[in-house]
């Protein structure tokens, strides 16, 4: 049939990732149909949960202890994508549902999400999040994968201490102004 090539795209790097050893934080593919009309991805659906952009909006205080093991199983999903060879791409505080007991985190949505070369680096455009881009990806059209998720596990780490993101716009990415307040421990 003649389905989107981001769509197959997408469902390729999920089944790179479905491959034993699984990593739980994240989202599993579990079967994905298709006919001359339609493609269908059937996810598995963590249950209750939210995003974490919400959990972050809604919770009235998130501890140090919660965000160090909220990106602790960031930084196990993102290692599992390093070691299968592909780049997420997107990953923002939309993209990760965190589940309301227990906090464990899905990093979901790879829609955005292609292979890493042998030498770490990707040339096409970045398609993720402005807000969560990396200052050298807007300057240059070639970028390390590596770098480029250390980048956004950091804005998602800010996101969860501060409830705001630390960059208005690309500019101030690019300039490297930023605004926190000092509310966190030594």
């Amino acid at each position: 049939a003649g389905h989107s090539k981001p769509m197959l795209a997408e469902v390729a790097m999920l089944l790179k990732l479905g491959q034993p050893p699984l990593c739980p934080n994240i989202i599993k593919l579990h079967q994905w149909i298709e006919n001359e009309s339609s493609f269908v991805l059937i996810m598995e659906y963590p249950q209750p949960c939210s995003t974490l952009n919400k959990y972050i909006m809604y919770s009235d205080d998130i501890n140090e202890g919660k965000a160090r093991w909220l990106i602790h199983q960031l930084v196990q999903a993102v290692k599992h994508c390093v070691d299968r060879g592909v780049f997420h791409g997107d990953i923002h505080t939309s993209n990760i549902l965190v589940t309301d007991y227990g906090l464990e985190l899905k990093l979901i949505d790879f829609g955005c999400a292609r292979p890493i070369c042998s030498e770490g680096l990707l040339s096409c455009e970045y398609r993720g999040a402005k807000l969560y881009t990396p200052p050298e990806v807007m300057m240059h059209t070639k970028f390390h994968a590596e770098p480029a998720y250390v980048w956004a596990i950091g804005i998602v780490l800010f996101e969860i201490l501060h409830g705001y993101l630390p960059f208005k716009d690309e500019d101030k990415i690019l300039l490297g102004y930023l605004k926190a307040k000092q509310s966190l421990s030594s």
